[in-house]
């Protein structure tokens, strides 16, 4: 399977599992759910999945966002180090009242993969 064609599939299956989650009102459904389909996959599997994890970092879905931190985070997924930084960039720059709390998030995250 190429990485496009993973990155597809991935994207359908989070979009179905967010908005069954969402509708039942299961703020973390999806990230549960997710982690569970990460474990299950096979290695080289798992390679395409960083990748796109490391991608919605950089995604204008908060949930996404979160759900992919959550995995950068919890999988020491070190191919998001690149994204993370530049997301760290990014959020510095900006005014809007959730932006201290993304940044501080994302800078936990990064030091975590950087510094064990």
């Amino acid at each position: 399977m190429t990485y496009d064609e993973f990155r597809e599939k991935l994207e359908a299956w989070w979009l179905a599992t967010d908005a069954r989650e969402v509708a039942r009102k299961n703020s973390q459904g999806a990230l549960l759910a997710l982690m569970d389909f990460y474990e299950a996959l096979e290695p080289d599997e798992r390679a395409l999945a960083d990748q796109v994890f490391a991608e919605w970092i950089g995604s204008g879905n908060d949930r996404k966002r979160f759900d992919a931190l959550a995995m950068v985070d919890r999988f020491r997924i070190l191919a998001a180090s690149a994204q993370l930084r530049i997301a760290e960039a990014e959020i510095a720059t900006r005014q809007d009242h959730e932006a201290p709390y993304e940044l501080a998030k994302v800078r936990r995250v990064l030091d975590r993969l950087t510094n064990g």
